[in-house]
């Protein structure tokens, strides 16, 4: 009668059953080890085009600039949208102080240092003849390196919680075709606004910041395949990255 019991459980509640050992504490060394690496691995590239320019100083000083102007301006642009997720800001307050930033940035940043620190304006302006392809190409590079160094600064400064307000841009709504289209057409009246910005006279900083803000409010597109590539690079989600962001720029670079 007594054989059942040796396969018997007691149901008692926890102060009488052994608790479950605690978890072995996270290291710190190994959480931030991806991020040490990604930073580095940034780093190399601009690096690396810098060497590969360096028999052109002119140029290697050019590509210094856009790395760090894109990183500068990807910076402060996504630490403008974690500090209005912390200030508990909503959706239409928070466009408007990140519209305020990049607004400045174009002031402050942009015309001052002289650097592209778009993607797709340097696109066009190689299409219009006025930069060489192989320093497009190393152009843009540089944009894409300076923007992935910045987002990955944000995830290690920024609180975890706060984390989930940066993402990559949402296409247009509607088909494929059509949100490559949306993308297309703003992304080509900015660089269409860039190439032609002397014509605007004086206050020309100004004049083109507020012009790319209205795109910007009025269009909701990114105009800027690096921007979607930092967005995405943070969430680690690609999706609409080249068939949207990079395809539509590209063709509205091309087209201006």
């Amino acid at each position: 009668g007594y054989r059942g019991l040796a396969s018997w459980r007691s149901p008692m509640p926890w102060p009488f059953r052994r608790p479950p050992p605690p978890p072995p504490p996270a290291d710190p060394a190994v959480e931030i080890a991806p991020v040490l690496v990604a930073i580095l691995c940034c780093w190399c590239i601009p690096l690396l085009l810098y060497l590969a320019a360096a028999a052109r100083r002119g140029l290697a000083r050019a590509l210094v600039v856009e790395a760090l102007g894109s990183f500068a301006f990807k910076l402060f642009v996504h630490a403008a949208i974690v500090g209005s997720a912390w200030c508990a800001l909503g959706g239409d307050a928070t466009a408007a102080v990140v519209q305020a930033t990049v607004w400045l940035l174009i002031v402050l940043l942009a015309f001052p240092s002289g650097a592209f620190l778009n993607s797709a304006i340097t696109l066009a302006a190689c299409a219009a003849g006025k930069l060489a392809q192989s320093d497009a190409v190393l152009y843009i590079g540089a944009q894409f390196a300076g923007s992935a160094v910045a987002v990955e600064a944000i995830r290690a400064l920024a609180p975890l919680d706060l984390h989930g307000a940066i993402g990559p841009p949402p296409p247009a709504e509607g088909s494929y075709s059509s949100a490559i289209l949306h993308e297309a057409l703003f992304a080509g009246a900015n660089c269409l606004l860039a190439l032609n910005s002397s014509a605007l006279g004086t206050g020309t900083p100004l004049k083109v910041a507020t012009i790319v803000i209205l795109l910007i409010r009025i269009g909701g597109a990114c105009m800027d395949p690096s921007a979607a590539f930092a967005g995405a690079l943070f969430a680690g989600r690609y999706t609409d990255l080249v068939e949207v962001y990079c395809v539509g720029a590209a063709l509205g670079a091309i087209a201006a």
